[in-house]
Order: C-alpha cells, then sequence, then structure tokens
C-alpha cells in the first residue's frame, strides 16, 4: 500500500472541512458593533481656602460599551499646582496661597479599554485666602455737635446738628453680648480707627469720653475725661449697634439725643465728646507753640448740678459744667469750655492768684481775678479763632443766648463812675481785650499788634510764674514789653487805651494812676518794720473779689528772721474780723484766718532779699462767706 502524505491529509481534511462549513473563504457572522466615546466627568467645582488638601474627582466618568481604562489630568488656568498624580481618578493637590480668590480650572480626559479618548472635561476651583484668627475693624467716630443759628434769635440749634469727629478718644471692641473688651485703640485727627478683633463675631464699638496718652508714649501726654462728678468718676460712654466683626469696616455716630426745641428725646450722647473736642482743639493750640507738653490730669464734671468753673480737690483737678437744658447747658458753648480750659493751663503751666468767685460784664475787680478771668477768655477766643464769645442758655422754654465781642476796645477816658464800662486795670474785658488784640492779626483802634499766641505762652510760663507780685496786668505787660523790645510802642499804645498807665508800667503799678474809687491807690503800699501803714478796705464795688475789698503791701527784709504781722480794722461790729494772707512769688507762707477778733496777728520766717506781699481786708468786705457788715473800714498794719 503506498503511504499518504501527512500533509496532503492535513490539506484534503483541511479543504473538507472549509468546504463543509459554507467554504470558498465566505462567513455568514455580522459585523462588529463601532466603538462608543467614553464620557469624562471633572466633578463638580469647588471653593477652597488657601493651604488646604484639595481632591479632583473624575471617578463618575464612563464608558457606555466598555470601561474606562485610563485618566488624564491637565491644569489649564490659574496659579500651578502640583498633582499628586497626573493619571489617578482621584488626585489631589495643595491649595496654593493667595491673596484674593483665585480660580484653577483643570481639564480631565479619559481613554477607554479599546482605546478611543473622550472629549475633555473641565472643573474649576476657587481658592480664597486664608481666614485668620483675627481681622481689623475700621471706620470712624463722629459726634453731633450743636451750633449757634445765625437767623434771630441766635440760640443753639438742636434742630440741626453738624457730624464733627471725635478726635483722640478711647474706643473699644467688646463683645456685644458680655460688654467684655476686646480690643482698645484711639481715634486719629480725623476719627479714624482701627482695631484687630476675633474673626466672625458679635461685637458693637464702645467710644469712651477720655483722651489719653500715658507714660508709655513719647510726649507730648495727656489724661482728660467726662465724668457725670456727681454720681461717680467713671467717664461717659456711647455703645455702637452690634455687627459682625467679619464686616470690617463700621463708622460710629453718636447722637444728640435733643430735640430742635431743647428738650431730652433720649441719651445725651454726643454732649461729653463735644466737650473733650473744644478741650482737644485747645490743647492744639499750646501744642503748637509747645509740642512736648506734659499736661496733668483732667477731669470734667458735666452734670445738671455743676456749672461753669475750674477747681480741684483731693482727687485732682476739675472743670465743672452745666447739663440742664431747662436753665443752661455747656456742652455746646465751646467759649465756655475753652474758657474753664484756660484757667487749668494758668494753674499749671503759669501761676494764678486769683480768688475766683462770681464776676460779670463791668465788675471791677481784684487785680488777680481781673487777669485771670480776662485771660481765659481771651484764651477762647484765641482757641476758636473767634472773637464773638457767646453763650447759650433756656430763658423760661425760649432758647436764647448771650455774647459780647472780646475785640471792643473801651474808650480812652478815665472812668467817671464805677461799673461804667471803661477801661481799667480792674476789669476783665480790658484784660481780655488786650490779650486778644496781642494776639490777632487785625488791626483796629490803637492796635497793630500780631504777635500770636508764642509771647503770651512765653510770659505765661516764665515772668508771669515767677514775678514776685501778684498775677495782675501789670506784671504781664511789663514781662511782655521785656520780650518783645521791637514792639513796645504798640503795646504801650494797646494799654494805654485802657486808662492804665503804660510807658512805665511795672509789676506793682508803681506809677499808675488810674483807679475805679477813690482811697484804694497805690495798689500796692510799701511797709518798713515798726511803721504802722493805714489802708481803707472799701465794697464800693462788691465783696469778696471787687477792687478795693482787699489791700496789699509789700516788703523786702535786708536780713533773714522772724517777722511779726498785726492787722487792726476799725470795724466797730461785735463780729470784727480782719485778716490777711503773706505770699512769696505767689505761694502763701501765712495764712492768719483766725476767728472773728478786734486784732489779727501772725508770724512767719522772712528770707533776706525775697519780697513779701500782705493781702490785707477786713471779713466784711474781703472774705468770700460775706460776714458781717459790708462798708468802707480803716485797715492799720505793722510788721516787725
Amino acid at each position: 500500500m503506498r503511504q499518504t502524505p501527512v500533509g496532503l491529509i492535513i490539506t484534503g481534511f483541511a479543504a473538507l472541512l472549509l468546504a463543509a462549513c459554507g467554504g470558498g473563504g465566505g462567513s455568514n457572522n455580522p459585523p462588529a458593533p463601532a466603538n462608543v466615546l467614553p464620557t469624562a466627568n471633572a466633578g463638580s467645582a469647588q471653593t477652597v481656602i488657601a493651604g488646604t488638601s484639595v481632591t479632583l474627582n473624575g471617578s463618575a466618568s464612563s464608558d457606555a460599551d466598555g470601561t474606562i481604562a485610563t485618566y488624564a489630568w491637565t491644569q489649564t488656568a490659574g496659579t500651578a499646582v502640583a498633582l499628586s498624580s497626573t493619571s489617578a481618578p482621584q488626585p489631589t493637590f495643595a491649595a496654593p496661597q493667595v491673596v484674593a480668590n483665585t480660580t484653577l480650572t483643570f481639564s480631565l480626559v479619559v481613554t477607554d479599554n479599546r482605546g478611543a479618548a473622550s472629549t475633555p472635561a473641565t472643573v474649576s476651583v476657587t481658592v480664597g485666602p486664608p481666614i485668620s484668627a483675627n481681622v481689623a475693624v475700621t471706620g470712624v467716630v463722629r459726634f453731633a455737635r450743636a451750633v449757634f443759628r445765625t437767623t434771630q434769635p441766635i440760640a443753639t440749634d438742636y434742630g440741626n446738628p453738624v457730624p464733627r469727629p471725635a478726635r483722640a478718644v478711647i474706643v473699644q471692641a467688646v463683645n456685644a453680648s458680655t460688654l467684655a473688651v476686646l480690643a482698645t485703640g484711639v481715634t486719629d485727627a480725623s476719627g479714624a480707627y482701627s482695631l484687630t478683633v476675633p474673626n466672625n463675631t458679635s461685637i458693637a464699638i464702645e467710644v469712651v469720653a477720655r483722651m489719653q496718652r500715658d507714660a508709655t508714649q513719647p510726649l507730648p501726654r495727656w489724661d482728660v475725661r467726662v465724668q457725670n462728678g456727681e454720681t461717680g468718676t467713671t467717664p461717659y460712654t456711647y455703645v455702637s449697634p452690634a455687627f459682625s466683626s467679619s464686616a470690617g469696616v463700621q463708622n460710629v455716630d453718636i447722637p444728640l439725643g435733643i430735640s430742635a426745641a431743647g428738650v431730652a428725646v433720649g441719651t445725651r450722647a454726643s454732649g461729653p465728646f463735644a466737650v473733650l473736642d473744644t478741650i482737644y482743639q485747645a490743647m492744639q493750640t499750646v501744642l503748637a507753640v509747645a509740642p512736648n507738653t506734659n499736661f496733668p490730669t483732667l477731669f470734667v464734671d458735666w452734670g445738671t448740678q455743676n456749672q461753669g468753673t475750674f477747681f480741684t480737690t483731693a482727687n485732682g483737678q476739675h472743670i465743672g459744667l452745666l447739663a440742664d437744658l431747662t436753665e443752661d447747658a455747656d456742652e455746646f458753648d465751646q467759649h465756655i469750655v475753652a474758657h474753664e480750659y484756660g484757667h487749668y493751663l494758668e494753674e499749671n503751666f503759669s501761676r494764678s492768684d486769683s480768688l475766683g468767685g462770681p464776676h460779670g460784664l463791668g465788675d471791677r475787680l481784684d487785680i488777680r481775678v481781673a487777669f485771670g478771668e480776662g485771660f481765659a477768655t481771651a484764651f477762647a477766643a484765641i482757641v476758636l479763632n473767634d472773637p464773638v464769645a457767646r453763650d447759650g442758655f433756656n430763658d423760661n422754654g425760649t432758647l436764647r443766648s448771650g455774647a459780647f465781642f472780646v475785640e471792643v476796645n473801651p474808650a480812652t477816658v478815665p472812668p467817671a463812675t464805677a461799673n461804667d464800662g471803661l477801661g481799667c486795670w480792674c476789669s476783665e474785658s480790658s484784660v481780655w481785650s488786650m490779650v486778644w488784640d496781642i494776639y490777632d492779626n487785625m488791626p483796629d483802634a490803637n492796635d497793630t499788634l500780631a504777635l500770636g499766641f508764642a509771647p503770651i505762652w512765653d510770659v505765661l510760663t516764665n515772668a508771669q510764674r515767677t514775678t514776685p507780685a501778684l498775677t495782675s496786668i501789670f506784671a504781664f505787660i511789663q514781662a511782655l514789653k521785656v520780650a518783645q523790645p521791637a514792639s513796645v510802642a504798640a503795646i504801650n499804645t494797646l494799654v494805654a487805651a485802657q486808662n492804665i498807665d503804660a510807658a512805665t508800667i511795672d509789676a506793682f503799678a508803681t506809677t499808675e494812676t488810674h483807679a475805679p474809687f477813690s482811697n484804694i491807690m497805690p495798689i500796692y503800699t510799701t511797709i518798713t518794720p515798726g511803721v504802722p501803714v493805714g489802708l481803707r478796705s472799701i465794697d464800693d464795688g462788691g465783696r469778696y473779689n471787687a477792687a478795693g475789698n482787699r489791700r496789699f503791701l509789700r516788703f523786702t527784709p535786708a536780713t533773714s528772721g522772724s517777722v511779726t504781722v498785726s492787722l487792726r480794722s476799725s470795724n466797730t461790729s461785735v463780729d470784727v474780723d480782719p485778716d490777711f494772707l503773706v505770699f512769696r512769688a505767689g505761694a502763701v507762707v501765712l495764712a492768719a484766718v483766725a476767728p472773728p477778733a478786734a486784732l489779727e496777728t501772725g508770724t512767719f520766717t522772712a528770707t533776706a532779699g525775697q519780697t513779701y506781699i500782705i493781702d490785707a481786708y477786713d471779713c466784711a468786705n474781703g472774705c468770700s462767706n460775706e460776714e458781717g457788715t459790708p462798708g468802707d473800714y480803716d485797715l492799720t498794719v505793722t510788721i516787725n
């Protein structure tokens, strides 16, 4: 038997097999379906904070006829970041540090198991700056100031308050619920403040009626607070409505609390801040010529039982201001506030020998009172740059005001009678018109001076502070002429217009010839040991602080030692009470004020070469309690 090759057998078998299956190389199977493209899903947009970890999410990508084989992430916009993987379905990255909201954009392309790629899908990630634990809250604090209307009758116009910046006052951010203090600051010259406080916290701004620069700060320094004074020593405050610290800006407007008719309709919140702002302006007047001034602590007592005055108590120096809307409220009377601050300045930086007490236009005053009141009024005009001094008040339900013109000079003739309104060394109006004219740059009759405030401050803080005489217009003008030799002629003209002997003026009024009353000249009488001196105490101009109530003697011992002073009055009443004080450069070295007796004596130790002033009076004329029957009494003074 012949062998058949294996290959042939296989070939024939394959051919038969193929023939059996249809043969001819053809097929009866349907064609394979087309591949559907996958769909990329890059996830939802996100908003994140800088520095946090961000996860992109492409896991929702799909393929209808297969599976997702690969992922391809690409960043297409924004600050570049490093993805943990560009091929993972959920890569991560660290949100970059930004200072403002920044948008990052990412593209995702997916490929299926048959190699088809999707259309790109995009997602945005907004990155915000980091949330701080603290944020800055800023704003401007303003208070409502009532000003004088310009139509008749001129009065305080409560119906149209004007917003003014609250300058140099303390501001505190407080927790709106607990009022716990979160931050403290001070407003600047425009009333602006900035405080750093916890973020997203309900807070309020508490404005304190206090200006303070303490010892932790360089000069200048001050501490002024407005308080009730009748009920405590805590400064007035105003608290704003609550707000979220995340707001960033909060302006504070302190309301007036007074109706157009001058009636309180709520808390009179702006009053204390109006007072402080006038004092702030007064301080700036001083700082302009003495920038490193250290102002002593000052309390302003603003209440219904106070009145315009400056005084000292055991706990410090005070200005009293009235807050009675039914009679007289002082908080918006800037001349009143600045006047009292003038007394504070004279007391602390110059010297005030004034007795104080009641005084009014036309009064013939003790030389010390005339100067102190006249200077304070002129200072107020200088601070406000306004020579019209005005005071608002309530006249039985009608709002009115009184005013006088600091610029006016009386006629240049000697006064014929008391209280005739003419110039005098005993008149506060003569003093204020002279001090104002020395300062101002508005020439008028008898005034060609325009020296500004610096020469006035220089005299007050030097010669007037140390003068051996009592503080008066005489000591002031003598020192000013010495300090301003080029202006002597103009000063003489100005002073002479007030019926004062200007050309030969000295601190002791040695050559003064004008007198408002008879029998009260000379103003200072020289006394020597063992020689009695007779003087007259009168009540022609009033009692206590009027010219002629008290008589002045001076002596300068050649040797040091004990000096005994005796004083007797011609008053024959059973309650006769002559008293005297002895001064050296304004300081009291002896106060002989024993209970009523016909003779008053006292002894002190004198230093050779020092000038001493004896202030002698009968209490019927010269005591503040108006003791006894006033009249004309002869005083006899002896020293040994």
